[in-house]
């Protein structure tokens, strides 16, 4: 997922959102790194965003991250749970849906880099216009708040590495609305 931003960050947006933990080293399932790394179910929000905070650092992560809330109302809306690949595009249409994971994963990085390639060459201006609008996708935000590029800037305020954002609504399947979430900066 790391390489396709860095392949594809000029020509959309990324976010990698952090649900609830599929495989922590105290659920029924758990996995050696979750073992390794102490990670446990989170029952607090803190929590959450400390284990995510933990991932971008031991994965080296450098695209934007945000933290689905307690109530878990983002891997609801999208089926995420334990991992899965979406690509919205800019009416909000979901166009690359990948199967759940663990097995739907792989596959579902294929197709979002074929439909971001694709993308790429029906828009040959889209990496040129690196920060500005182009005739098929908004600017992207220039964290100023002037109006210039900020059409998918996130919302409320900061406090620490936490800022607090909304998420996409659900307009393949009707569910939805926003739902809070936090990024976390590195």
């Amino acid at each position: 997922m790391e390489k396709m931003f860095q392949d594809y960050q000029d020509v959309a947006e990324f976010r990698m959102i952090y649900i609830r933990e599929a495989h922590a080293s105290d659920s029924n399932r758990p996995v050696r790194y979750a073992k390794e790394k102490g990670i446990k179910q989170q029952t607090k929000y803190d929590d959450r965003c400390t284990t995510a905070k933990m991932l971008i650092d031991d994965k080296q992560l450098t695209m934007p991250f945000l933290v689905d809330s307690m109530d878990n109302k983002t891997n609801e809306a999208y089926a995420a749970h334990p991992d899965r690949v979406f690509v919205v595009d800019t009416s909000g249409k979901i166009v690359v849906a990948a199967g759940r994971g663990p097995f739907g994963f792989k596959p579902g990085l294929e197709n979002a880099k074929k439909w971001l390639a694709e993308y790429e060459k029906k828009n040959p201006a889209s990496k040129s216009e690196k920060d500005g609008a182009s005739k098929d996708r908004p600017a992207k935000s220039d964290g100023k708040g002037d109006g210039k590029g900020d059409e998918k800037k996130p919302t409320g305020e900061k406090k620490d590495s936490v800022e607090k954002t909304e998420s996409p609504s659900n307009k393949k399947s009707g569910k939805g609305g926003s739902t809070l979430t936090e990024a976390v900066s590195n």
